[in-house]
């Protein structure tokens, strides 16, 4: 039995991930790509065109047409997640939402009570700790090759722009969010970076201490454009991380252990440069990939770290037309669609909660003056409540209506 999926939203991240890769997924069996919907026709019809599925631009009548839809997959704004997350769930679908998971806790909590009321299932679309290269170093730690983790370190930037003649800052601006489709630094990409920082360190956040800044004066910008965050790991561990958009470009991940060490410059690299320690001195420890052609696309088969003994990673998509950095679309889909054909929780699901949650306390922390804030938070923040005010005040009803 394969699990019918579709698809609700094709813009950007459907167009160039999401929807090549259920394309690729139908074609060689694994799931059904059944139908997909969005509210502009013209996109909607393009993309029904180039993958052969039919469209719709009302997900009511999707539902209505295709009952046996077993999955739908989210990939709309982020101000939407929970509003359509909870909409499937109420259709008795299980359902797969874009990072980040929702604007607040209280909007990831909306998606998850809708699931379990329903009795569905529901994973979030955090793709990049499922690549091929972040699975690797990710059993390199498990398997203790690092030793302890003491600090991981996360240094990137987004799209630069040099600063203004005249260097000021303030803090986040209202409206909050702005709602338009994504939803401030530290949840677009800090989304994707903080979970890597809880998964490098095999720990959760006892508390964060962070500062956001934005020093564009373009009030159309609404997000920041940088943000720097210590935090502090119940096992010990510290992780920082840091976003920007301002100045040179400077691009870092640093993962430090006990036994040795990861410093990577490039993360989208196939590289991972690991140095472990060999009495007083470190050595460069040697990693080997294996790769073939399928259907035109250069595939990866394999990662071998030259540990003793060594370490392998197989890439479960090896045979498809699959790149390494759509494994990680390919891993969420079938994540989703195993949770729902074999009612089992979907690999990430409340992970993507745990993310929201640390980018919720760098607001509050920066909106604090840099005070720590302990987690888990066990109430709104003042950060939530003003994002949730501003929602009302732009869609004219409140988060949980």
């Amino acid at each position: 039995m394969r699990a019918k999926i579709a698809l609700l939203g094709c813009g950007n991240p459907a167009r160039r991930w999401h929807l090549p890769t259920l394309a690729e997924l139908s074609k060689r069996g694994e799931i059904d790509f059944v139908a997909l919907c969005d509210l502009d026709e013209q996109l909607a019809a393009q993309s029904g065109a180039a993958y052969g599925v039919p469209y719709y631009t009302s997900a009511e009548e999707m539902l209505d047409r295709h009952k046996d839809i077993l999955v739908v997959d989210v990939v709309t704004g982020d101000p939407t997640h929970h509003v359509l997350g909870r909409m499937m769930a109420e259709h008795g679908k299980h359902v797969m939402v874009e990072k980040p998971m929702a604007l607040t806790l209280t909007c990831c909590d909306i998606i998850i009570e809708a699931c379990r009321r329903n009795g569905v299932h529901f994973e979030v679309a955090e793709n990049y700790f499922r690549m091929p290269k972040q699975r690797m170093i990710l059993k390199l730690i498990e398997a203790g090759v690092l030793g302890d983790i003491v600090r991981v370190y996360f240094i990137e930037p987004k799209r630069q722009d040099p600063f203004e003649r005249h260097v000021t800052h303030g803090g986040l601006g209202r409206p909050i969010q702005g709602f338009g489709r994504t939803s401030g630094m530290c949840m677009d990409m800090g989304a994707h970076r903080l979970s890597q920082l809880r998964l490098y360190s095999q720990s959760e956040p006892r508390s964060i201490a962070a500062t956001v800044r934005k020093y564009g004066s373009d009030p159309k910008r609404i997000h920041e454009d940088w943000a720097h965050a210590m935090i502090d790991f119940r096992s010990g561990a510290v992780g920082i991380y840091e976003t920007s958009r301002l100045g040179e470009a400077q691009r870092l991940c640093q993962i430090t252990g006990s036994l040795g060490a990861i410093q990577d410059p490039d993360t989208f690299g196939p590289g991972i440069p690991l140095r472990l320690l060999s009495g007083d001195t470190f050595r460069d420890i040697p990693v080997e990939t294996e790769r073939r052609t399928v259907d035109g696309v250069d595939v990866l088969q394999r990662i071998v770290v030259h540990t003793d003994p060594a370490i392998v990673y197989e890439n479960p998509f090896r045979d498809y037309a699959i790149d390494d950095w759509r494994v990680g679309h390919a891993a969420e889909i079938m994540s989703i669609a195993n949770a729902a054909l074999h009612d089992e929780p979907a690999e990430y699901g409340c992970e993507g909660r745990k993310d929201v949650e640390m980018a919720m306390a760098i607001y509050e922390s920066s909106l604090n003056g840099m005070a720590p804030v302990c987690l888990p938070l066990t109430e709104t923040t003042a950060y939530e409540q003003a994002v949730h005010e501003d929602f009302q005040a732009k869609f004219g009803r409140p988060v949980g209506d």
